[in-house]
Parts: C-alpha cells; sequence; structure tokens
C-alpha cells in the first residue's frame, strides 16, 4: 500500500450525487461519501478501526462520520471488490487502516459524476477545533472571540466553495488549537489540499483560471520573538558560522517550537538535514546535535530564553491571528487566497495587493520588523 496517505475527510457534499451512487453501488450515504473522497484522492485514504477515534464530542460528531458506518462501508467496498483495502488492527498504534480506488470505481464513478453537477467541498461540522495533549477532540464553552473566529473561518470557507481551483481538491480549512486558545490554531485544510503539496506543486495551481505566486512572511517565528525581546533582527538568523544554512535554520527552528531540549536534539539528530555533516540518527549526529544547539543559543542570545520552552505553540497562535488578518483583508477585497500557515497562495495579478494586505496585518499586530519574499 502507498505511504503517502490522505486522512479519510468526507469533503464533498454527497447529496446531489446520492441517487445515482446508489443505484450503481448500492451501499449507504457514508458509502457514497468515501465514495467521492477515495476517486479525488491522489492516492490511498487512510481511516481508523479504533471505535475511540470516534468517541467525540457532540459538537464534532458528524451522522455520517462513526465507527460503524465508516468500518461498515470500508468493508462493504472490500467486499465487492471497489477498493484495495489494507485493513489494520483497531488497537495499533502507528497506523490507520487505508483504501485505495480501484480503477473500476475511478471509472464508473466519473462517468456519473461527469453527468451531474458540479462536486461541492462540505460544510465542516465544527470549524473551531480544541484538541487535548494526545490531540483528540475536545469540548469547549462559545465566547464572542470563538464565534467571530467561526464567522470568519466559514466566511472563508464560502469563498473557497465559489472559487475555481485547478491543480489542487478544494478544501475547506478548519483552524486548530491545542490544549488552550492560547495555543495553536493555525488554519488546517481537511485532507491535506493544497497545504500537503510540495512548494513546486503548488506554483501549478491555479485560482480563477490565472497562475498563482507564494508569498511567505520570513522568519516569522525569529522575528516574532525578536520582537518580544525588542532586539533588533539580525539580517540573516539562518547564518551560523560552520554549519550548512538548511541545517542551521533547522535547529533554530526546532529550538524555538521543541517543548524540551531532549526533544530538540533528537529531532535535529534525526533530521534528514543533518546528512552532510554526520549520518542521520548515529552518535556522531547527536554531538553535532549539541553542538549546533551551542552555537544556535551563542548567535541567537537576545532570545535564547524562548528556546526549548514550547514557546511555538503560542507563536502559533500568534502567527494564525496575523494569518486571519491577512485572509480577511483579502476577503474584503474580493479576492481568495490560500494559506500554508506562514505563506498565502494568491493570483499573481494580486501579489502585490497580497503584500500589502500581509504588511498591514503585521503592523496591526505590532511587529512592524515582519517582512514578507515571493517563494
Amino acid at each position: 500500500m502507498d505511504e503517502a496517505q490522505t486522512p479519510l475527510s468526507l469533503r464533498w457534499e454527497h447529496r446531489p450525487h446520492w441517487p445515482a451512487l446508489r443505484k450503481e453501488y448500492g451501499g449507504s450515504e457514508t458509502t457514497a461519501a468515501i465514495i467521492l473522497s477515495l476517486v479525488t484522492a491522489d492516492g490511498a485514504v487512510s481511516y481508523s478501526r479504533n471505535r475511540n477515534h470516534y468517541a467525540r464530542p457532540r459538537r464534532y460528531k458528524e451522522s455520517l462520520y462513526t465507527y460503524v458506518k465508516v468500518t461498515g462501508s470500508a468493508d462493504y467496498l472490500d467486499g465487492v471488490g471497489l477498493v484495495h483495502h489494507d485493513k489494520v488492527p483497531p488497537n495499533h498504534r502507528r497506523w490507520q487502516s487505508s483504501m485505495v480506488a480501484t480503477p473500476e470505481l475511478i471509472e464508473r464513478t466519473g462517468k456519473i459524476l461527469s453527468a451531474g453537477p458540479a462536486l461541492l467541498i462540505a460544510r465542516p461540522r465544527e470549524s473551531i477545533i480544541l484538541r487535548d495533549a494526545d490531540k483528540e477532540p475536545i469540548d469547549y464553552r462559545d465566547t464572542p472571540t470563538i464565534r467571530r473566529m467561526r464567522r470568519r473561518v466559514e466566511e472563508m470557507n464560502e469563498a473557497i466553495r465559489g472559487t475555481l481551483l485547478t491543480g489542487v481538491l478544494p478544501s475547506p480549512m478548519v483552524r486548530i488549537f491545542n490544549r488552550t486558545f492560547n495555543r495553536g490554531g493555525r488554519y488546517y485544510a481537511l485532507g491535506g489540499g493544497w497545504q500537503s503539496m510540495s512548494k513546486e506543486a503548488r506554483k501549478l495551481i491555479t485560482i480563477g483560471g490565472e497562475s498563482v505566486v507564494e508569498i511567505d512572511y520570513k522568519t516569522l517565528h525569529p522575528a516574532l520573538l525578536y520582537a518580544e525581546a525588542g532586539a533588533a533582527l539580525p539580517e540573516d538568523c539562518y547564518a551560523i558560522a560552520g554549519w550548512p544554512r538548511p541545517l542551521a535554520k533547522l535547529g533554530l527552528l526546532v529550538l524555538v517550537n521543541a517543548p524540551t531540549k531532549a526533544k530538540a536534539r533528537l529531532a535535529i539528530a534525526h533530521h534528514k538535514e543533518m546528512a552532510p555533516v554526520a549520518g542521520p540518527g548515529s552518535q556522531l549526529a547527536f554531538a553535532a546535535a549539541d553542538q549546533l544547539i551551542t552555537d544556535v543559543k551563542q548567535a541567537h542570545h537576545r532570545i535564547a530564553k524562548y528556546f526549548h520552552s514550547d514557546k511555538g505553540a503560542e507563536l502559533m497562535c500568534l502567527d494564525s491571528a496575523i494569518a486571519e488578518t491577512v485572509m480577511h483583508l483579502m476577503l474584503m477585497a474580493g479576492v481568495t487566497v490560500l494559506p500554508v500557515h506562514d505563506s498565502f497562495l494568491v493570483q499573481a495579478s494580486k501579489a502585490e495587493l497580497l503584500e500589502e494586505a500581509m504588511q498591514r496585518a503585521a503592523y496591526e499586530t505590532g511587529i512592524e520588523a515582519l517582512q514578507v519574499t515571493f517563494g
């Protein structure tokens, strides 16, 4: 089974196609929704056979997405030979089960879709998600701030629904916070969408028939930390003497985002960027990681107090608020953009407008030193 898997997301409005799909294949509404996900996916689609995965608070529960309906539909499609099915035991901690649509399923469903209405992305049951330490969704009490965030996400999803995209499947977005509403909050496209694509692949996307450019905030998290520390941002945060620039960049970003020094060391030592210096995961790699951590702290001593302190989750909350402002400003101007956390895809003709919106959002957040760059 292909290792590149997309988590199951009932991303499409199935009801307009439900009568034709039921006539063709039988099965339930969940079966129909899963078929649409399978035939539009690029490769395998993963799903869980663990009942605990579906035990969610009421605000997140979708009527089609239950243990019985999902596993029953997977077994049904397997039984009638419409998927290649890799079934994993329900208590396996590392891997989920997965399915790949057969060529027959893709061909037959393609004919149904070509004869019917256009596919529309489904509205997510809940667009503001709070997760616990185990990354499981937990309940929360609505506040005026949360309701405002939800309206903003829904406005952006409606804009995506009404925008012609090619080169990528349209995906509804949600905001995911971790443990509290002061940690995380970034926008995630359900099913991965454009966010799971490589930078090169994203260049092939079109919005409204027009090619795109990607604009991002330069050294966003280091810039936010230097602003908080009241210090000037270095001209090149990733230039550290004696180290390849990609590895130095990795070291700084890991130190900013890792919750502990031990986890930072482990992540750096095992990363592929370690290869020019030492074999990833080797004793030499761990020694190099130790030295790199020391050198990064020395080069960035003004913000070293923030390193390996779980500060990254707070920074994500701040950068997600900036992203919200950017997308809202663009939406007010009638332009749909696709966020990739600290960067945005936009029609090439709207690049200058996006650049202005990003600079304004940074200024309104009080971070005037943020710079933007074209990817």
